[in-house]
């Protein structure tokens, strides 16, 4: 995944890349949901212990992955989530529990769990005619320290 393109976004240029190697970055982002996109740092620390290149994402399981991140049919920010623990299920079918204490998010799938380190991103899908028209922002991301659904 060298050479990964540049995200409006620090710190997310890998994540998009993943999700672009997979297919899956318009679709994603085009629909409503709710998005956990892994750092840069949790990426490249993924992929120098796994051995996992882009290729890998673009295999059957590597979608899974990427799609193990996403909380569809929701828009959700961080206001959104309650004080303690709820579970959504994701694009993948993996159920993803999202903890809140304090104000701080976490958010697990499995026996992973991640910090969220950056929350409420816009994905500036929405003009301001759909919104006197009634539209919904279409997704939200949150940037987390880790993956929560390895390639496999």
């Amino acid at each position: 995944m060298s050479g990964a393109p540049t995200s409006p976004v620090k710190g997310m240029s890998w994540g998009s890349a993943a999700a672009m190697a997979a297919g899956l970055d318009a679709e994603l982002l085009s629909k409503v949901s709710t998005v956990f996109v892994p750092s840069d740092d949790a990426i490249k620390a993924y992929v120098t212990s796994s051995g996992a290149t882009s290729a890998d994402l673009a295999t059957g399981s590597g979608k899974s992955a990427v799609t193990a991140h996403v909380i569809p049919n929701k828009t959700l920010t961080s206001a959104d989530f309650p004080e303690g623990s709820s579970s959504y299920n994701t694009v993948a079918g993996v159920p993803l529990t999202v903890s809140k204490a304090g104000g701080q998010l976490t958010v697990s799938a499995g026996s992973v769990t991640a910090n969220v380190i950056q929350s409420d991103i816009s994905t500036g899908n929405v003009s301001a005619l759909d919104c006197v028209h009634g539209a919904a922002e279409k997704a939200t991301i949150f940037l987390i320290d880790n993956v929560l659904s390895p390639v496999v």
